[in-house]
């Protein structure tokens, strides 16, 4: 396998910063990434529908996944790090990790599909697509609920330590939402274009909204009051992570810089820019121990950057 992967190493533009190390072997941009629990294994996947599994101590691909019929738009790992989900279209794959082997195949969604995420406890499978999000059981793999409202995509997904969930939507508003009941319980009209990613803080208070208007901004969940906001990216913010600390944003966008901005205070300015894709970042992930940031992009490569 160890053919298909080129490591390749590139001086970053941005003063001061180490350079990344590069992974390639998509044919096509690379739409999400995501770390193992254990910060062992590091997966990404996109349009070439497509999903591997790389080992982060050294940047070797250990498997390719392959069964995806469509273009892979989210990834999520199960909260023991054992499971892999994607997500294409129409379909969520479970994959075994680290050996690949395909464990459940999900299917049956009347629309198409945009994100993947699983519950804090790991008993529950979550899919986001129009107008829904589908809850499974997992690993049975059986419809446990079925969330509907007027958000059009639920772009990006990212759960609350109570298991609640907070969606980022096509229709430019942030939504929380009651798992247990499928009510929603706030909505916050966000951006004046589409959210294209969420993120929310390790305690629950904080939810962050990356904009294809190019912004990207805080908001406080208790009462949907906006905290900070950022001119991120222009042609528009498309990825966005917190650090496992609480303490740093980073984002992602159009224009192909990853910027690094502090959750806490007041400063509009991003306290680090990061350079090295030649096309929009896609994704991104901080490592469990906050000391790597993961980056996705139409380029077609995924970017590890160590934080300092």
């Amino acid at each position: 396998m160890g053919h298909f992967v080129f490591i390749l190493f590139f001086a970053a533009a941005a003063a001061g910063a180490q350079p990344p190390v590069t992974l390639s072997v998509h044919s096509e941009a690379v739409e999400a990434v995501a770390f193992s629990p254990d910060g062992v294994f590091l997966a990404s996947a996109g349009l070439d529908s497509s999903v591997a599994l790389w080992t982060v101590r050294n940047g070797l691909l250990k498997k390719m996944m392959i069964g995806h019929k469509d273009m892979v738009w989210g990834l999520a790992f199960s909260p023991e790090g054992d499971y892999l989900a994607s997500a294409d279209s129409k379909t969520v794959e479970v994959w075994k990790v680290p050996g690949g082997k395909n464990a459940r195949s999900l299917q049956g969604h009347s629309q198409s599909l945009y994100s993947v995420a699983f519950s804090p406890d790991g008993g529950y499978l979550l899919s986001g697509g129009y107008n829904c999000v589908s809850i499974w059981t997992f690993p049975e793999g059986e419809v446990h609920r079925l969330m509907k409202a007027k958000v059009e995509s639920v772009n990006s997904m990212a759960l609350l330590p109570n298991g609640n969930l907070v969606s980022g939507n096509g229709n430019g508003t942030v939504t929380v939402w009651n798992t247990t009941d499928g009510k929603i319980t706030r909505t916050i009209s966000a951006h004046k274009d589409a959210v294209r990613a969420v993120a929310v803080s390790p305690d629950g208070v904080n939810a962050v909204s990356a904009g294809l208007d190019g912004d990207v901004k805080v908001w406080r969940l208790s009462d949907g009051v906006l905290v900070s906001s950022f001119a991120a990216h222009g042609g528009g913010a498309r990825a966005v992570a917190i650090s496992p600390d609480g303490k740093r944003i980073a984002s992602g966008g159009m224009d192909g810089a990853v910027r690094l901005w502090s959750l806490q205070g007041y400063k509009t300015k991003p306290v680090k820019e990061l350079l090295d894709h030649d096309a929009s970042v896609e994704a991104l992930a901080f490592s469990p121990d906050g000391k790597l940031l993961a980056s996705g992009s139409k380029d077609k490569t995924v970017k590890i950057w160590k934080m300092r």
